[in-house]
């Protein structure tokens, strides 16, 4: 469990912040005890065996699926794999020694 994700009651003295600022705060090492909102009475703390290491990875994750589901992220800079197979040509006379063997 790297955070928690839970419907909780915030604790009194930890006033949730927004993602954006949670992201912020985590950033400059400054996020201990940190409650994160986000929405929908959803809460993030950093209450997991990775503490406010694991709760950054999972608010930047929050944060892009957020951005994919909402059509901001740009996905066209991602381009399919081709068809064709490179092989590096060190590795290539490998395995044509390989096969001059059989």
């Amino acid at each position: 469990m790297m955070a928690s994700l839970k419907q909780v009651d915030p604790v009194p003295d930890a006033k949730p912040v927004t993602l954006e600022e949670g992201i912020s705060l985590l950033e400059a090492g400054q996020g201990e005890g940190l409650v994160v909102d986000l929405g929908n009475g959803r809460m993030a703390s950093a209450d997991g065996h990775r503490g406010t290491d694991g709760l950054l990875q999972r608010l930047r994750g929050h944060r892009m699926m957020l951005s994919l589901a909402s059509g901001g992220a740009d996905l066209s800079r991602f381009e399919g794999m081709n068809d064709s197979l490179i092989v590096a040509p060190l590795v290539q006379e490998i395995l044509d020694a390989a096969a001059q063997k059989d």
